[in-house]
């Protein structure tokens, strides 16, 4: 697990609330205009906008404060029990949602504990990840973009003829 970039570590807090029994934790993730990594990580309500009960927005301009109360000394548990904490009155927070916890199973594994976007404020159609469908992922190291680059499928395009390297599908909806 890779806690060298804040995007990693909040993907892997995210990760370790699903261990802790905390599956109905998301994220919300995008590039700015700027090149910044932004996440808002939420408790949707089954049925709801994946963006609702925000627990925390951060952006990678922050660097490591990512609770924007001035700490920068943060591990991965200590980021996820902040979110633990945040969760709680929540009800939806603790219901089973197996499919979302498999989803970022997957994520991190074919990321070697990497990120993902969602959309890019570029706007371009091509960049629009979540409309169709999919999310971009961010490696965390060469290795596990090697990786797979090498896995069953890879080369293959959309119906646009662009690239489905370096994706995987979107998370459904709660």
């Amino acid at each position: 697990m890779s806690e060298t970039r804040p995007e990693f570590a909040f993907v892997a807090a995210v990760a370790d609330a699903h261990e802790r029994g905390f599956d109905g934790i998301r994220m919300v993730a995008n590039f700015y205009a700027t090149g910044h990594w932004r996440c808002r990580v939420t408790v949707p309500d089954p049925g709801g906008d994946d963006e609702q009960n925000a627990l925390v927005a951060y952006s990678s301009a922050g660097g490591w404060d990512l609770f924007g109360d001035g700490r920068t000394d943060w591990t991965v548990d200590a980021i996820a029990d902040r979110l633990i904490d945040l969760a709680r009155p929540f009800p939806s927070a603790s219901r089973a949602d197996p499919a979302y916890v498999d989803w970022l199973t997957e994520l991190r594994r074919r990321t070697g504990g990497g990120a993902f976007v969602m959309f890019e404020d570029a706007f371009t159609r091509e960049h629009m990840w979540r409309q169709r469908g999919l999310v971009k992922l961010l490696y965390a190291d060469a290795e596990a973009r090697r990786r797979d680059r090498e896995r069953p499928g890879a080369g293959a395009v959309d119906e646009n003829g662009w690239t489905l390297d370096g994706t995987m599908p979107a998370p459904l909806p709660r």
